[in-house]
């Protein structure tokens, strides 16, 4: 299993693909697992690159006071080890506030982003939906803080018809879980995010995406997003909550594929035009 060390912890990492660089951040599960429906297609046209965050799955469980910024940091830092200069980027949820750091502050480490499901702020909403979950966190445990967070993630159809899926990635993300406090430190992370000032300085180019039934993140978050993001594009899955790229793969794939194709094509026009 590749890790690589950064700055204090072990980064677990997957590698599938030829092409350019494209890193997916996953959300507050942090898992690379989360992106199997996504490996397939896209690997097809970039080096694609999965990793669990700081604190979950396999990499290291540090006791710190977790920050958007500090998993940003172990970003560049995985990117700086696998001797990544820029790279494409998608980002869900958490994933997609970590972009939000990186593009703004290391604007040349991006070369184009993907934000799925995500937001620039915190409002009374968050502080409510994410707040719940800490208290389940600290309160009862992490067995119920796993199964509650279906919820959150998946239309109740989807739960309803994937018991046997959900036992499943239930059972995973039990077994590989940091202890609650760290959980609860990363959800405090999540609670403390604004970047709203920093949105207008991103120059990559940005398409900003979710499900138009997503709970955790409504569409509002995204249509601010796009507002606030120079020349950024929108587009809304149909459906499939929060976790659509699961839950709705071949039409999220679609999405994210085509916005990739245009951005793939449009630099290597630029790289064919002549110069002086």
């Amino acid at each position: 299993m590749p890790f690589v060390s950064v700055a204090g912890a072990e980064i677990h990492f997957e590698a599938i693909g030829q092409g350019p660089p494209l890193i997916l951040i996953s959300g507050m599960g942090g898992l690379a697992s989360y992106w199997t429906p996504q490996l397939e297609p896209l690997s097809k046209l970039f080096r694609v690159l999965t990793f669990d965050h700081r604190g979950t799955g396999r990499s290291s469980h540090s006791q710190i006071e977790y920050s958007v910024e500090l998993l940003a940091s172990d970003t560049i830092g995985l990117m700086d080890a696998l001797g990544i200069e820029a790279a494409h980027f998608l980002g869900h949820s958490t994933g997609g506030m970590m972009l939000q750091v990186i593009s703004s502050r290391y604007p040349a480490r991006v070369l184009s982003q993907v934000l799925y499901g995500t937001r620039g702020r915190t409002d009374e909403f968050t502080r409510r939906a994410m707040g719940m979950r800490k208290e389940i966190v600290l309160g009862v445990g992490v067995d119920a803080y796993v199964k509650s967070t279906p919820v959150f993630l998946y239309p109740s159809r989807w739960i309803a018809d994937n018991t046997a899926e959900l036992a499943r990635r239930e059972e995973l993300a039990i077994k590989s879980s940091a202890a609650p406090a760290i959980l609860a430190s990363r959800l405090d992370a999540v609670l403390r995010h604004n970047q709203i000032d920093a949105l207008p300085r991103i120059k990559a180019p940005t398409l900003v995406t979710c499900a138009r039934d997503d709970f955790l993140t409504p569409i509002y978050y995204s249509e601010e997003l796009a507002e606030l993001i120079p020349r950024a594009k929108l587009s809304f899955v149909s459906g499939g909550g929060h976790a659509c790229s699961v839950t709705n793969p071949a039409e999220f794939n679609e999405i994210v594929l085509e916005f990739f194709r245009s951005v793939t094509e449009e630099r290597a026009a630029s790289s064919a035009r002549p110069r002086g």
